[in-house]
C-alpha cells in the first residue's frame, strides 16, 4: 500500500530528467554500482547509500538537478515508497523492491507526464541491486523514511507518539491514509505483493491518532536548521544521496555578502597599497570597474572616517 497523498514530482527535477533521462539512468546505475561495491566490502546500508549519493549526485548535477534538488526529491521518493517496503511481507526480494519503486514514481509525476521508460528501468535496477546485496524492504524502509511524526513521514502516530502501523501488516493502518498500487503497474506485473481481492481489514481511525505534515518539494527543500547557521540533513536526503552535505542558511550567505562588499570597499580606500580586505585594487583609469551602489556607500563611509583614505 501507498500513502494516500503521494508528492509529486518538481519541476526542478522533472525538467533535467524528461531533457535527458539516459542520463538520469545512468547516475542512478552507477550510483547503485557504488553502493553494491560498499555493502559487498561489509560496509553499512548508511555506508552504501553514502557511496550511492557520492557518485550518483555530480552526475545529476552534470545533467542539470542540483545537488539540493536531488537531495530533496529523495526525500520525497522516500516518503512515497518508503510505508510500502514497511508494509510489504519482510522477505520480498529485489524484484518485489523494484516494482515498488517503479510504482511509487510513476505515481509521483506530474498529472498528464508518463514516467519516461528510462526513469521506470532505473527504479527497477535499483530495487534489484539492493535485493542482489542482501537488503530487506524493511530495513530499506527505515533508511528512507523520515522519523515518526516528522514531515515526511506519511503514516499515522498514536497519542504517545509511536507509529501505528506494524511492519508487514498493511491492514495496521487506517484505510484512509493509504492507496492500492496500480492495477496495471509494475508491482501488478510481479503477482506477488498486490493486495489481496477486497482489500485488507484496516484498523479505524482513532481520534488520537496523529498525521505529520504531508510532503512537499518546498518543505523537503527547507530541512530544519542545524547548528551553527548550516541546514543538516535527515535520513531522506541521506537515503537519496549526498543528504550530509550542509547548506548554508540565507542568514549566513547574508553576513559573507556582507563580508565581501566590505572588503572590497577597503579594498577601493586602500588602493595605494594597503593590504586591507583582500587583493591589491585593480586600476580604474576610465571609470569602467567603478563599484556597485552598496559598495560605493560603504566606501564613502569609510572615507567619512579616515580623511586620509585613498590618498598617496
Amino acid at each position: 500500500m501507498f500513502p494516500a497523498n503521494m508528492p509529486e514530482m518538481p519541476p526542478e527535477m522533472m525538467g533535467p530528467v524528461m531533457d535527458d533521462p539516459q542520463g538520469f539512468a545512468d547516475a542512478m546505475g552507477s550510483g547503485m554500482e557504488a553502493f553494491s561495491a560498499a555493502m559487498e566490502g561489509g560496509g553499512s546500508m548508511e555506508a552504501a547509500f553514502e557511496a550511492f549519493g557520492d557518485v550518483a549526485g555530480p552526475m545529476m548535477m552534470d545533467i542539470g538537478i542540483p545537488q539540493d534538488v536531488f537531495d530533496a526529491v529523495g526525500d520525497m521518493v522516500g516518503a512515497a515508497v518508503g510505508p510500502a517496503m514497511m508494509m510489504a511481507p519482510a522477505d520480498c526480494g529485489g524484484g518485489d523492491m523494484g516494482a515498488m519503486m517503479m510504482d511509487a514514481v510513476d505515481m509521483m509525476m506530474p498529472e498528464g507526464i508518463d514516467m519516461p521508460p528510462e526513469v521506470g528501468g532505473a527504479m527497477m535496477d535499483m530495487g534489484t541491486a539492493m535485493g542482489d546485496a542482501g537488503v530487506m524492504p524493511h530495513d530499506v524502509a527505515g533508511e528512507m523514511m523520515a522519523p515518526p511524526g516528522e514531515p515526511g513521514y506519511s503514516m499515522p502516530c498514536d497519542a504517545a507518539g509511536d507509529p501505528v502501523m506494524v511492519p508487514g501488516d498493511p491492514a495496521s493502518v487506517p484505510a484512509e491514509v493509504v492507496q492500492a498500487p496500480p492495477a496495471d503497474g509494475a508491482m501488478a506485473d510481479m503477482g506477488t505483493i498486490m493486495p489481496p481481492e477486497g482489500g485488507y481489514d484496516h484498523v479505524q481511525m482513532d481520534g488520537n491518532m496523529t498525521m505529520p505534515e504531508p510532503m512537499t518539494f518546498d518543505l523537503a527543500i527547507a530541512p530544519a536548521l542545524g547548528e551553527e547557521g548550516f541546514v543538516g540533513a535527515d535520513p531522506m536526503a541521506d537515503a537519496m544521496g549526498g543528504g550530509n552535505m550542509a547548506q548554508p542558511t540565507p542568514e549566513a550567505l547574508a553576513a559573507d555578502a556582507m563580508d565581501s562588499a566590505m572588503g572590497s570597499a577597503m579594498d577601493g580606500a586602500m588602493d595605494q597599497g594597503g593590504p586591507a580586505g583582500g587583493d591589491m585594487a585593480k586600476p580604474d583609469p576610465d571609470g569602467s570597474l567603478a563599484l556597485d551602489a552598496e559598495t560605493a556607500a560603504l566606501a564613502a563611509e569609510n572615507d567619512a572616517a579616515d580623511p586620509t583614505a585613498g590618498m598617496g
